[in-house]
């Protein structure tokens, strides 16, 4: 298996072209490549992809095997980490008159006498 692998970052792109060679006899072992392999072969390779813009499968197997393969991917754009703007905590001052308004409501509501 011959393998080629191009990173064009000014493109943005990774090229990759694969060639296996053609099965001629039965105890050679059956190889087939197809864009999910690639996509794990690069990740294995540590090259990040974003998504595929040109698929292909390869296969050495049948009369008419396909042995050449190019697949080209997106290359996987890093985010910069913004910073977040801080924000200071306000602490809320209880006012002192609405406590003692509340406590002198509740003081007349027990002194009312229930009517009969």
């Amino acid at each position: 298996m011959k393998k080629n692998i191009e990173v064009d970052k000014k493109e943005g792109e990774v090229i990759v072209e694969i060639e296996v060679p053609r099965r001629n006899y039965v105890k050679e072992p059956i190889i087939s490549f197809r864009t999910k392999d690639i996509a794990l072969l690069l990740e294995k390779e540590g090259i990040k992809v974003d998504s595929c813009v040109q698929t292909d499968t390869i296969y050495n197997d049948g009369r008419h095997p396909k042995t050449e393969g190019r697949w080209v991917f997106k290359l996987k754009k890093e985010k910069k980490e913004q910073k977040k703007p801080t924000t200071k905590e306000i602490k809320t001052v209880s006012n002192l008159t609405n406590e003692n308004k509340s406590d002198k409501m509740v003081s007349k509501t027990k002194n009312i006498k229930k009517r009969k």
